[in-house]
């Protein structure tokens, strides 16, 4: 049957296997007055008033219909009071979500939750939980935020599920009037659970009393409940009602960290959202980085919306980015930046454009804490330096809704990292692996962009080789690569053939170190003509070293080099000028290899 309060498929045909939604009482049949029938703390029915006036006073407030023209009618929440006892659900007919366990991300076919994993302190709960389902009694889950209370405590019942017979459990809304539960609960048989999750929203007069507990136990209820450690604090130790009902109850602390044992325990779970939670929660718990997880991811893919934060959401996929690249650690904001402002050159940014925002503004954004916990980027141990959060990087994976890493990314990702000192051992790890397909069946860009990052990675032989390939089937970058490589050995006369097709390919780095290979090769072979005794050799090695009548032609290209920057240049003109004719910084090698290119672009 399908649920349409949570929208999934239920096992059950009355009520919601996921959240205890009764399927056959749809919303708008739902009973005037009372409890909806099955008991879900967020089945509240509505009741109808007409008003036009609200006063109060200690007891709460009191609705008082108007009598003047202009009435309204309007709809509050009632506040239910116990559900028959009857219509409690067997604990084995629930799931989770019923019982308040926050959704976990979801793609494609998985399930809503990942399967349960073990905590230390399962033992002594579900010891505590078969005795009070037999004798009754308060036990209270404590712990920090997104601890896991509610679903460690939900398995502690389950396992009182295997009891006969089976528990029924009851779940009511904070607030709820509990003052009849026990009065309904006489003459029943079997065993019975209050389930109050934050039990604080449930204490005070109309709620669980210190005489109402005392009734539930002679009747032999279960009270469970969860707690935040700070709200335990206040109501067990502020004196008080509260304080009176929390001293009988008993207790098990449950720790937002996770031990060796529990961690060992979760790398053996057999579910992707498990085993990323032991790589990408960082410093988080991991109850708290299943439960974020979800939340951070819709809030992050909602932000690219032209009217929401489209450039926050770009700086933030960039560190998503770099992390599906193989950099897994903290990155400088340039870098991300950098690769935020490329996205607009290479995709298309569809619809409205981008507005602009600063940098800073992004920043701020990006990093703001979510739930007092994290924000989508993480601050780094470094000044200036951050990560995507976990759950961002590992659902980007899963969901596969970025795509595959365009060649573009790889490239600049390389690039990047390279220029800022990174290890580009696990980059490159990367990119094999993304572009092992390719490269079987023979894809030229795809020789390209390994051979670039592989070069980039210090592993120039293997780069050689995938250039090669590319090379001799046509592609300029890999002719200019290639030929740039082989100059750097010595292999000028191969590195030539290569600089030649780059060159006519239109590659500006060619066109330098093919003219600096072909006068070097015309000084040695002019060199040696002119030792051997040829006069024309002589002549020609003596205008290739200054050619008389060429000093104003010098002059005009070493006064360009010079303004452009170059210290060679420079040095040159300097010396015509006071009558030096020395050939500017004679000691560089012939056919230097320039530096890797930048990513390919309107050259």
């Amino acid at each position: 049957m399908y649920c349409p309060e949570c929208r999934e498929e239920s096992d059950d045909d009355n009520l919601c296997t996921e959240c205890g939604y009764d399927i056959n009482v749809p919303a708008f049949n739902r009973p005037a007055t009372g409890p909806h029938p099955s008991g879900h703390p967020l089945a509240v029915p509505l009741q109808t008033v007409t008003r036009n006036t609200v006063i109060g006073d200690s007891a709460g407030p009191v609705i008082q219909a108007g009598t003047i023209a202009g009435d309204v009618t309007v709809h509050t929440a009632a506040i239910p009071g116990p559900a028959p006892a009857d219509s409690w659900p067997p604990v084995g007919r629930l799931r989770r979500l019923w019982f308040g366990v926050r959704p976990t991300s979801r793609f494609g076919d998985e399930p809503s939750l990942p399967p349960y994993v073990r905590r230390d302190c399962d033992e002594e709960l579900r010891s505590l939980v078969t005795r009070g389902l037999r004798e009754g009694g308060l036990i209270v889950v404590t712990g920090g935020p997104l601890s896991g209370k509610t679903t460690t405590a939900w398995a502690a019942l389950c396992a009182g599920a295997a009891l006969a017979p089976e528990p029924r459990v009851h779940a009511p809304h904070p607030g709820a009037d509990l003052r009849d539960v026990a009065s309904e609960l006489r003459g029943h048989t079997g065993h019975h659970v209050l389930w109050l999750d934050e039990l604080e929203g449930h204490l005070g007069p109309q709620g669980l009393t210190a005489a109402l507990l005392s009734r539930l136990t002679q009747e032999q209820v279960l009270v469970l409940a969860t707690m935040r450690d700070k709200a335990y604090d206040e109501h067990r130790f502020g004196g008080g009602p509260a304080a009176r009902v929390l001293s009988g109850a008993r207790t098990v602390e449950l720790s937002r960290g996770w031990s060796e044992a529990e961690l060992a325990r979760l790398g053996q779970a057999d579910d992707p959202r498990l085993t990323d939670a032991t790589k990408w929660r960082g410093g988080r718990g991991v109850t708290e980085y299943l439960a974020l997880g979800p939340e951070l991811w819709d809030e992050w893919r909602r932000a690219r919306r032209p009217q929401a934060h489209p450039r926050g959401h770009l700086l933030v996929r960039a560190a998503v980015d770099f992390a599906r690249c193989g950099l897994e650690q903290d990155i400088p904001l340039t870098m991300l930046h950098a690769i935020s402002v490329s996205y607009d050159l290479h995709e298309a940014p569809g619809g409205e454009e981008r507005r602009d925002e600063s940098v800073e503004d992004n920043l701020a954004w990006a990093t703001k804490l979510r739930y007092e916990a994290t924000g989508l980027l993480v601050p780094g141990a470094k000044a200036g330096a951050y990560r995507a959060y976990g759950s961002l990087v590992a659902d980007a994976v899963r969901s596969g809704e970025l795509g595959a890493v365009p060649d573009w990314l790889w490239l600049g990702v390389a690039k990047g990292a390279s220029d800022y000192g990174f290890d580009l051992a696990p980059v490159l790890a990367a990119c094999r692996a993304a572009t092992e397909p390719r490269v079987a069946a023979g894809d030229v860009d795809a020789y390209v962009l390994l051979g670039f990052v592989t070069e980039r990675a210090g592993d120039v032989s293997e780069a050689e080789v995938l250039y090669r390939k590319a090379a001799d089937r046509g592609n300029g970058l890999a002719c200019d690569r290639l030929g740039h490589i082989l100059a750097g050995r010595g292999a000028a006369v191969e590195a030539i053939t290569y600089l030649e097709k780059a060159a006519e390919a239109g590659w500006k780095a060619a066109y330098v170190t093919l003219g600096k290979l072909h006068r070097d090769r015309a000084r040695h072979w002019l060199t040696k003509g002119a030792e051997a005794g040829n006069p024309r050799a002589a002549f020609h090695l003596a205008e290739l070293v200054l050619r008389p009548g060429g000093v104003d032609r010098a002059v005009r290209w070493y006064h360009a080099a010079a303004e452009a920057g170059d210290l060679d240049a420079a040095f040159a003109l300097h010396a015509l000028r006071v009558g030096i004719t020395a050939t500017p910084n004679p000691a560089e090698p012939p056919g230097r290899p320039a530096e890797p290119p930048e990513p390919p672009g309107p050259r």
